[in-house]
């Protein structure tokens, strides 16, 4: 058994190290170089706060030797999510990964850990898993914590010449509302709420521990809906028309977006005590 872990360890190490053999490296696993664009990563993440990093680092070697102990793979879907990621990340960020020495292969490698983590808490923790959840469960956690809307919105403020904000006449104010109030009246009695606004409707999925983009307290306002019913939320100076909608509904795949985020929530600290232990078989030097 221990060559077995110590065959995995050496392959793994060696698939991250495999761009220091030219350079000294910051940190080894084990006695083992690590690449030090990985360094580099956790460093810029942690603010160089090297506990910080070397915890980063051991549970990075960790996730990566467990997914590869238990055989597991990732599926064409999953390396296809994770592609068009890795692509966003560089796109956005790619000077300030430049910048601190960092390529675009190593994003792909420190995304792709990612993946294998939430591989590995489906295996232990997923309904055919070593301490298994049912599938009815997390569909349960999911529709009692997740709220799915159609919805458009509008400002209650102008913006001037200089671009600031100033008061809307009341008169103005009302006009907004009251279109807004119509058009959830028209959704109530079977209108599709795209042919009831000239705002450009959109779709989204909201949570009950976090807003999202929506001002605070919008999800509990919206949780008061019916599914199919509408209503007109005001926020502050923002107006909302909210059509609350199935969270299944099979159109937007909400559900399989946000399932390992429901199992990561509802056995994320079980599934965290895990890797801590696994990440004591690797230690940074």
């Amino acid at each position: 058994m221990k060559k077995v872990f110590s065959l995995i360890l050496t392959v793994v190490i060696l698939v991250l190290s495999f761009s220091s053999c030219s350079q000294i490296a910051k940190v080894k696993v084990n006695g083992t170089k690590i690449d030090n664009e990985v360094y580099y990563y956790f460093e810029d993440l942690y603010k160089k706060d090297n506990i910080q990093i070397n915890k980063a680092i051991s549970r990075y070697v960790a996730i990566n030797s467990e997914f590869a102990a238990n055989s597991l793979t990732l599926s064409s879907a999953q390396k296809s999510e994770l592609s068009k990621r890795v692509n966003d990340l560089w796109h956005i960020y790619s000077v300030h990964y430049s910048n601190i020495g960092v390529s675009k292969q190593t994003i792909y490698k420190i995304e792709t850990s990612k993946f294998y983590e939430d591989a590995l808490l489906d295996y232990y923790y997923g309904p055919e898993g070593q301490s298994p959840v049912s599938e009815d469960a997390i569909k349960k956690y999911f529709k009692e914590n997740y709220i799915a809307i159609n919805f458009a919105t509008d400002y209650l403020f102008n913006i001037n010449e200089t671009g600031a904000m100033v008061s809307m006449p009341d008169s103005e104010k009302a006009s907004i509302i009251n279109n807004f109030t119509r058009s959830a009246d028209l959704v109530n009695t079977g209108s599709l709420i795209e042919t009831t606004t000239d705002r450009e409707v959109h779709n989204t999925i909201i949570n009950s521990s976090n807003d999202g983009s929506f001002p605070s307290g919008f999800y509990k306002e919206v949780e008061k809906l019916e599914i199919n019913g509408a209503t007109t939320v005001i926020i502050g100076d923002y107006i909302f028309l909210v059509q609350r909608i199935d969270v299944f509904d099979e159109t937007y795949n909400y559900y399989g977006t946000h399932r390992t985020e429901c199992l990561r929530a509802m056995k994320g600290n079980d599934f965290n005590a895990l890797v801590d232990q696994w990440s004591q078989n690797y230690k940074v030097n």
